[in-house]
Parts: C-alpha cells; structure tokens; sequence
C-alpha cells in the first residue's frame, strides 16, 4: 500500500514506527509526541532520517481529544499506526479514522484492525545497528577476529560436544602452567619452560561457547548477527557488553553465555539480560541465557538410570534414602537432582522476565526451529 503521510503516536516502544515506516515508504511522517517522549521521537527521527525518510514532529496532550483531534485535522488520506502513544490516543485516532487505522504485529504483518493485510515488512529492514540506535544505543565494539573464530570452528564444535573436554579446560584456565593435556586440544597451548600456557585464555575459559552460539546461529536465518557486541547509550558514557546479538525478521536477539554454574549469580544475571533486551529490543525483543548442560538437568533423575533408589518419597522412606544416597549410585542420583533443582528453580524465575533457557545441547540437536 502506498501513502503519502503515515501518522503515528510515539512512545518508548520505536521499532513498530521505524519498520512500518521503511516498508511503507510514505513521502510525510507525522509523530505525534509529548515531553514525556521527546527521547523516543529523536531517536526515531535519527533512525529514519538516516535512511532518508522526512520527519515532522507534532506535540500533543495524550488524554485530551481535543489535542489530538486538532494535530491531525488537517492530514487528510492519512494512516495512522497505533501501536504507540497512550491507550487514550489511540482510541481516539481509530474513532476518528477507523477505516485508516492498523497495526504492525511481531511478525512482521501490518494489518488492519478487521485482520486485513496492508502490508508484509522485509525482514531485513533493520540491521543491529538500527536497531540499538533506534533504542539509544550506540556499537562502539565488536569482536573482529571472525577469521580465527571460523578457522577453529571445527574445535569449537569438538568441544560443545564433549563434555570431558569442557571440564578439562575449565581447570586449565585457573592453573599458570600445565604438564598435560588431550592431544585434540594442542592447538590451544603452547609450550614455556616448566610445561604449557593457554595460547588464548579467554578462549578457554568461555569464550569457545560464545563462538559455538555465534557459529551456529550463522545459518539459521539471521539478517545481521555480531559476536562479542560493546554497546553505549547516546550521550551517557554508560556501556554494556554483549556476548552474541542478532536480528531476525526485525526482531532483536540477544544470547548471553555463561560456564559457570553458581545459581545466585546466574538468577541475578538474568534481571541483567532482561533489562538489556527490552531497553535495546523493545516488546518484540528476545533475550537468551546459554548455558552449559553439564551443570543442568532439565529432567529429574529416572528410575531407568537410577534402578537401585528407594521406590517412596524422601519422607516416607527416610532412612533408605540416606543410606542409598551413601551408595556411589545415590551420590550421582543427588548430583543430578540438584541440577535439575537448579534448572527448575533458574527457568521460573526466567519464564517470569520472559527469558529462555538454552544449553549447548539445543544448538546441537537442532532445538532452535521456533526462530
């Protein structure tokens, strides 16, 4: 559908205007703003005028009709996208102009509010830059040693699959100097007087999953994605490191990855993710918390695997299960209830921000088809 004036309310939530807006293409657009947002309508005007879309700003009162009604008189054939603004406004607006209200869903469909298709966005309408400036955010970093990640992709992907090699080179990186290691894993030491050093720490102690979760995103239908992302707000100093970023169908995807298995760090690490994943991904914005599968079990223990456990609950058979959990059997029985305890109790509080949970297993076996 084409228009010439495209009229929107404007409010923290930018990415519906922007991307309407590059689909459409319209000659005039109209935000309708407030003080309350004048953050929000400068950052939609950068973004669009970047792209060489003109842009007119309107001040209105968001709970006064009357307002509203005299910003808009004289924009005749206009459409008006209501995703933003306040309730109030919005009501307004389609009570004016029904026929020529719509909306964008996450999907990227712009419809009417009948259900009628206006129009399908591109999916690569926004790159991660757009998308963080559209936000308030600026890439004043990325990791650009791409080359090495692909060279040593096959090692990388060696090592998410063996959970052996992944313990091993967690207690390398805490030790200076070392004496032994797998032959597989040579490449990543170098010999010094005395034994062996990690040629890249860093790599070692981590930074091989984020790699894994880059190199295995890169064919799952990603416009644009980037590894080891530095990010600032326009004008603040304040700056956030991000481990693997990506967009897909204009949407924002954010994988923070973490080896470790401290449940109090990783449960108030995820109020860090979502926070970044809202204030750069807006409501349509994904945010991700990969960790290692050794250190969970999204399951709890099973009698197949564990034949030998009492057949009553801990309360009814108390002193069989304290003698049974004395058993070299009982003891990996305990270890992996605990790391399904851990699961469990990571993923509510997860579910509750709107967060997913994912190990290197999922990438590996394919669980990633709902992008």
């Amino acid at each position: 559908m084409k228009t010439d004036t495209l009229v929107s309310p404007v409010s923290t939530q930018v990415a519906p205007v922007i991307i309407t807006a590059l689909t459409l293409k319209p000659k005039r657009i109209v935000l309708l703003s407030t003080p309350k947002v004048e953050k929000f309508t400068r950052q939609i005007e950068r973004v669009l005028g970047y792209k060489g879309l003109k842009v007119e700003v309107r001040e209105i009162e968001p709970y006064n009709s009357s307002s509203i009604e005299r910003a808009v008189s004289d924009l005749k054939g206009a459409l008006y996208l209501l995703n933003c603004g306040t309730k109030y406004t919005a009501i307004n607006l389609f009570k004016l102009f029904p026929e020529n209200s719509f909306y964008y869903l996450p999907d990227g469909k712009i419809v009417k509010f009948d259900g009628t298709l206006v129009a399908q966005a591109p999916e690569n309408l926004l790159s991660v830059e757009l998308h963080a400036a559209a936000y308030g955010f600026k890439i004043i970093g990325q990791r650009d040693n791409l080359g090495e990640v692909e060279s040593r992709a096959r090692l990388t992907f060696k090592i998410a699959k063996n959970r052996t090699y992944q313990r091993i080179l967690s207690r390398l990186y805490h030790e200076a100097k070392i004496t032994f290691f797998p032959p597989e894993l040579s490449s990543l030491f170098k010999k010094v007087k005395g034994g062996y050093e990690p040629v890249d720490r860093e790599y070692i102690g981590g930074k091989w999953l984020e790699e894994f979760v880059f190199l295995s995103l890169k064919n799952k239908g990603f416009h644009d994605l980037r590894l080891g992302v530095k990010v600032e707000w326009f004008d603040t100093g304040v700056q956030n490191e991000i481990d693997v970023v990506g967009v897909k169908n204009n949407r924002f995807y954010l994988f923070s990855c973490k080896t470790e298995k401290n449940i109090a760090n990783l449960t108030e690490h995820l109020y860090e993710i979502e926070e970044l994943t809202e204030r750069i991904g807006g409501d349509f914005g994904k945010g991700h918390l990969v960790l290692l599968s050794q250190f969970i079990s999204k399951e709890p223990p099973s009698r197949e695997d564990f034949p030998n456990a009492p057949k009553g609950g801990y309360y009814q058979c108390r002193k069989e299960w304290e003698k049974y959990r004395r058993t070299e059997e009982g003891r990996k029985y305990s270890e992996e209830e605990a790391k399904y305890r851990r699961y469990r109790a990571l993923k509510k509080r997860a579910e509750l921000l709107g967060i997913k949970i994912l190990t290197e297993r999922d990438f590996l076996e394919g669980g990633l088809s709902v992008w």
